[in-house]
């Protein structure tokens, strides 16, 4: 069983390594963020978070996580490698949109719904799922700047990569 504890960690480094919890600019323009908690898309536990002293604020970051967007299924995948990956691009990107690449990754049905067919299809692929998985993931963010050119700066490339290179494929 996947821990999420090992996948919190992870998507940590990417959104907040120094564990700072403090409030940053972040997207769109105007919203605020702490550790990666945008005051935009969640704006009830954002202001909720702000309102803690900075130096309490990191049990109820981690909470937050935990309960938006760990889920049943991620805690019966196998390899804590799998989850964490799959763990942080949920956070990046939704929850749908990383079933998707998960199940294309693993070479399952494509239909964006968490299942045990899933987590099996995962589970079966073992050790292969993770550089599948990082592929996949890539190809998002690189047909995301495919659509958006402007977006290139989050993507960078294989010389100068960007946060969503490195994160796809760390």
């Amino acid at each position: 069983m996947a821990s999420f504890l090992t996948a919190y960690n992870w998507m940590m480094d990417n959104e907040d390594r120094a564990r700072a919890c403090a409030i940053v600019p972040d997207a769109p323009p105007g919203a605020h963020a702490i550790s990666g908690i945008n005051s935009a898309a969640y704006p009830t536990q954002y202001a909720t978070l702000a309102a803690l002293p900075q130096n309490q604020r990191g049990p109820a970051v981690q909470n937050f996580y935990q309960v938006q967007f760990w889920n049943q299924w991620y805690a019966q995948l196998a390899l804590d490698d799998a989850a964490k990956r799959i763990f942080d691009e949920g956070v990046n990107a939704g929850p749908g949109t990383t079933v998707r690449i998960a199940q294309a990754a693993a070479g399952c049905a494509v239909d964006g719904e968490w299942g045990p067919n899933t987590v099996a299809a995962v589970n079966a692929a073992g050790e292969g799922f993770v550089p599948s998985f990082k592929q996949a993931r890539l190809a998002h963010y690189q047909a995301i700047v495919a659509r958006n050119p402007a977006d290139a700066q989050y993507l960078g490339t294989a010389e100068h990569p960007g946060p969503w290179w490195i994160r796809a494929t760390q």
